[in-house]
């Protein structure tokens, strides 16, 4: 077995493998509809029509859940996103226009019995504020299932702990 195919990648090592993608000619934009789509495609796989609150944060971990939320909401599910915040990165933008659904803000977020966490990824260096992370926390506790694109908010991706 080629124990390169199961490696778990530092942040840095994960922004050296993106950037080494973008040189190829690979947009941050087609990169973005690949991963969401293939995460989506995962989440339908695993309980189709299940509504679902999908939680969206500033970066294109955020732009990654209007993905998943936009093939979701085509397949049928009962989608609600909730953001953080409006989109910060040109990528996420992007994906926001091309969600077709409506947006709530994550104050207003109700509980799903399934969730997708899209507010930060392996870029976040800081702990999360008390208040977001008892939000977040509730939300996450409320449903069934919940799935975290990246890994969950709130984890240190190169230490594996809670930041």
């Amino acid at each position: 077995m080629d124990k390169s195919a199961s490696a778990v990648l530092t942040v840095a090592q994960m922004v050296a493998a993106e950037q080494a993608v973008f040189a190829s000619g690979i947009s941050v934009d087609a990169l973005m509809l690949r991963a969401g789509q293939g995460a989506g495609d995962l989440i339908w796989r695993i309980d189709g029509l299940t509504p679902t609150l999908i939680l969206c944060g500033p970066g294109n971990n955020g732009g990654d859940g209007y993905v998943i939320a936009e093939y979701l909401r085509l397949k049928g599910v009962p989608v609600c996103v909730a953001v953080l915040s409006e989109p910060r990165t040109d990528a996420a933008r992007n994906a926001r226009a091309h969600y077709g659904g409506e947006v709530i803000a994550l104050a207003d977020a109700k509980p799903h019995s399934q969730l997708v966490d899209c507010l930060f990824g392996s870029g976040l260096t800081r702990p999360l504020d008390a208040d977001l992370w008892a939000r977040f926390s509730a939300l996450v506790s409320a449903a069934q299932r919940s799935f975290a694109v990246d890994l969950p908010s709130g984890a240190d991706a190169d230490r594996a702990i809670w930041l």
